[in-house]
């Protein structure tokens, strides 16, 4: 496989792994993008010299509109110091919030709401981890939470005291019956180990144990240890 299609099967995961209101935003931008290259290039096509006097409205426009900037700045910043001063007044001295206890929560039960007490997790986060466990069928260690696309290690760290998995519940995928699009949507399986498996399923008509795909060598023996525990055989 070519690395170009690599490249595009990562940028689709990954969009895929994104909520939607950041979806929809790659794509209207993408569009925008695109609409703006193409309307330069029609605009450089087309002869002809700008408009008499164009110039000189276009100065003069650029002006007014960095003078309303101006003013609405000024504006902004008096309305925030009218308020603050006043605001802080009322109050008086900051008093110290309580800091309410984490829970502790399982990563195979828990919705993304769940996830946001969590230090460092906020809605996109959390909704990436959701994402990622429903590609993987759950998770079975901790450490599974740094493949989760952004996710910084040292909120990694700040959140282990928090969690606990329950491996019990991980969706498995049979593989003498499972098709090579379910296959392939794993994020541990490539396109080559897809169809090196299909392909020996094909030739055996089926697939006694799990031992079979390793001793054929039809995976990297670390691709293997990664899925080995998402996979079932009859």
């Amino acid at each position: 496989m070519s690395s170009c299609h690599r490249i595009y099967r990562r940028i689709c995961r990954e969009l895929y792994l994104l909520p939607r209101w950041e979806q929809r935003a790659v794509l209207v931008s993408s569009l925008l993008l695109l609409c703006s290259l193409g309307f330069r290039m029609l605009s450089s096509l087309l002869p002809g010299p700008d408009p008499p006097g164009f110039q000189e409205f276009e100065k003069e426009a650029r002006v007014i509109m960095q003078d309303l900037a101006r003013q609405d700045s000024l504006r902004a910043i008096a309305r925030d110091s009218i308020y603050r001063s006043g605001h802080l007044k009322s109050q008086g001295p900051p008093r110290k919030r309580a800091r309410q206890p984490i829970p502790t929560i399982d990563l195979n039960h828990a919705d993304s709401a769940a996830l946001l007490p969590l230090p460092g997790i906020g809605p996109v986060f959390a909704g990436r981890i959701i994402r990622y466990r429903e590609l993987l069928g759950g998770f079975i260690r901790l450490d599974q939470l740094g493949e989760v696309y952004g996710l910084p290690e040292e909120t990694l760290q700040n959140i282990r005291g928090f969690i606990r998995i329950d491996s019990g519940s991980i969706r498995k995928i049979h593989v003498d019956s499972a098709s090579f699009r379910e296959l392939l949507r794993h994020p541990y399986l490539q396109y080559e180990d897809v169809l090196a498996l299909v392909r020996y399923r094909d030739f055996c008509q089926d697939i006694q144990s799990l031992g079979e795909i390793r001793d054929h060598k039809l995976w990297a023996d670390s691709t293997f240890r990664k899925i080995s525990a998402y996979l079932l055989c009859r």
